[in-house]
């Protein structure tokens, strides 16, 4: 069994996403897409896909619709304003109530320093923590130190760390600072790590497993097996590999015992799903 931890569908035919227009991306990928990739659907957690923040509600909707008939898709991650602090309680509260909503993420990887570290976005972060979801948290590898600050203010909130936080896979430039300030997550006991981004951070072109094991490595050795969950970024891992062979990547990394944590029931633990 395999419980894909990061999955996103986005149909630019019902919802907007700015951030789509001119990249190879804009176009549908629904979970009939990737069924028709796979042969069938993992189980898995779908994490929203920065549509237009006033459509948060709708993307739900529209993922819950999807799980009726691929009843795979286990749960979502959705959005929330998490920056408008108290003014974002009533969404959380919505989510909190929904079951098929696991947790949050507010990407913050395009923001500027300092941004999740404001008084209001610690608010939001709590109140997740307070309402019973997760934070998914997408970070550049500069910004992890922000990071660590709110991780380290919101203990009753369990993070979890998107892409090993976008490590400078494709240059190595800063790679110790990336590691350093990834063991400082780790020291916290209410992180996680997703496995998952990382080839896209590579050359897209030339990229070869042996380059990201030292990340993947990094990883598994800070947090533990037991913190650490397998995430295919789909489909914006096409830009750099398909779906099988990134899963390969990581599953030929773990060791047997290992497997079964990392590849499934850590992300069923973190997520709150039934096995």
């Amino acid at each position: 069994m395999t419980v894909d931890a990061h999955v996103h569908f986005w149909n630019p035919e019902t919802l907007h996403y700015a951030w789509l227009t001119g990249t190879p991306l804009d176009r549908p990928y629904r979970p009939v897409d990737l069924a028709a990739e796979l042969g069938d659907l993992p189980d898995l957690v779908m994490v929203q896909a920065d549509c237009a923040p006033h459509q948060a509600r709708a993307e739900v909707e529209w993922v819950r619709a999807a799980a009726d008939v691929y009843p795979r898709i286990r749960g979502m991650v959705a959005y929330a304003p998490l920056e408008t602090g108290p003014a974002a309680t009533g969404l959380i509260e919505e989510y909190a109530a929904d079951p098929f909503v696991v947790g949050v993420r507010r990407n913050i990887q395009d923001e500027k320093p300092g941004f999740a570290v404001t008084g209001h976005f610690r608010y939001g972060v709590r109140a997740l923590g307070a309402a019973g979801l997760t934070f998914d948290a997408c970070v550049r590898h500069h910004q992890l130190p922000d990071l660590v600050a709110l991780a380290r203010d919101c203990p009753g909130t369990t993070i979890v760390l998107d892409h090993l936080g976008k490590p400078p896979v494709a240059t190595g430039e800063g790679r110790d600072a990336w590691r350093a300030a990834l063991a400082d997550l780790a020291a916290l006991p209410n992180v996680r790590c997703k496995l998952s981004g990382l080839v896209t951070e590579a050359s897209h072109d030339t990229w070869t497993p042996d380059q990201l094991y030292p990340y993947l490595d990094a990883a598994l050795e800070l947090f533990g097996p037991a913190r650490c969950l397998f995430g295919s970024d789909w489909p914006v891992v096409t830009l750099a590999a398909d779906y099988r062979l990134w899963y390969g990547t990581v599953r030929n990394l773990l060791a047997p015992a290992e497997r079964d944590a990392v590849l499934s029931g850590n992300a069923l633990t973190v997520y709150g799903l039934s096995r």
